[in-house]
């Protein structure tokens, strides 16, 4: 079967699904994998140990590799994205079996990588439609209430921005936190190499920002219109706790580091460092594209609007003339430019004249 065929047969896959998905949520069916996952976590933590050791890689751990959690409650593993094996590196790193959301279908399926999926509960998640969104919510929801344990990748895709320590992260992670009474425990992974770097540090507990701002639940204030205002503020600011706390560990893991191994020198990575990074990422995941990359991401309106001025500005710099210079010179060479340009075009007009005499 080549790649086309596969594509197609995936799509089907994919579609049949997204019904299942929604029959299950709509008819409150029994939720599947959560057995067999019990059953193969401690044989895929084996697997991963020996894939691991085989392949040369160590995995560190900065600050906690278990995290104390109350008792009870569930728990949300809210990971940074950085490349293809974050996932199962950051699997091996975790003491209990969990379900898992996942977001390329099509490229996992009948892949090794698919197999690994499925040996536990994995919500797939078509992240161009809108309603299966809702619905794979739905799903994260339950396998929370009835499992106790879920990860996911709040920033959706892979972080590849050149500057940001972390991307905006989607709502569900908190919602569904608050609307189970579950705790999330954050975790940021860095490559080096051949070193994995995890860093995980206590956990949040988001009921402290609700109850800042009600006595009441989580479901009580989201089944209640009145609310609508008082519960966007307080999955506003849980939102930003939670995109903070990844961007610290990862910072975190920065800083530790750069203190072992020193700092690399701008000069010495070339100009083609980041067309080569970003060739090698890609790689390890066929089918990946970019543009999948930009598009899932969450939409920023002021960044979306910061871009279109960029994009602007750019676009002046590539079509320079007496009209724009004033904005990217300062104001005195502006002025003998413009004299210049005037006496040229003197005297260009003059030679046209003495022409047409």
């Amino acid at each position: 079967m080549d790649r086309e065929e596969k594509l197609k047969e995936a799509e089907l896959a994919l579609k049949k699904y997204k019904e299942e998905k929604k029959r299950i949520i709509d008819e409150n069916l029994k939720l599947k994998g959560i057995t067999k996952a019990k059953l193969f976590f401690p044989i895929t933590k084996l697997m991963l140990g020996a894939m691991i050791l085989s392949s040369g890689e160590s995995i560190t751990y900065l600050n906690e590799k278990n995290v104390k959690t109350p008792s009870g409650r569930p728990i949300i593993y809210a990971c940074t994205h950085k490349f293809k094996p974050d996932i199962e590196r950051i699997s091996f790193s975790l003491n209990k079996p969990s379900a898992f959301m996942a977001s390329d279908f099509k490229n996992s399926y009948k892949t090794i990588a698919g197999w690994y999926f499925n040996t536990r509960p994995t919500v797939y998640v078509d992240p161009y439609d809108k309603i299966d969104r809702s619905y794979s919510y739905k799903m994260m929801v339950r396998y929370l209430r009835e499992m106790g344990a879920f990860m996911e990748f709040p920033e959706a895709v892979w972080n590849l921005s050149g500057y940001k320590i972390s991307l905006d992260v989607f709502s569900g992670t908190v919602r569904a936190a608050l609307e189970t009474n579950g705790v999330i425990v954050c975790t940021a992974i860095e490559r080096y190499g051949k070193e994995f770097i995890i860093n995980r540090k206590g956990y949040l507990d988001l009921n402290d920002v609700l109850k800042k701002y009600t006595d009441k639940s989580f479901n009580e204030i989201s089944s209640n219109s009145d609310y609508s205002d008082l519960r966007k503020k307080i999955v506003s600011e849980c939102v930003i706790i939670l995109r903070d706390n990844l961007a610290t560990l990862t910072y975190e893991i920065w800083e530790d580091y750069a203190k072992r191994n020193g700092l690399a020198s701008r000069k010495k990575m070339g100009d083609d460092y980041w067309d080569k990074f970003i060739n090698e990422l890609t790689s390890e995941w066929p089918g990946y594209k970019l543009s999948d990359n930009i598009e899932q991401q969450v939409q920023n309106k002021k960044e979306i609007e910061e871009v279109s001025i960029e994009n602007d500005i750019n676009n002046l710099k590539n079509n320079l003339s007496i009209k724009n210079l004033f904005l990217f010179t300062d104001y005195e060479r502006y002025l003998k430019a413009k004299q210049l340009i005037e006496e040229y075009e003197n005297k260009e007009n003059s030679k046209v004249k003495v022409i047409k005499k």
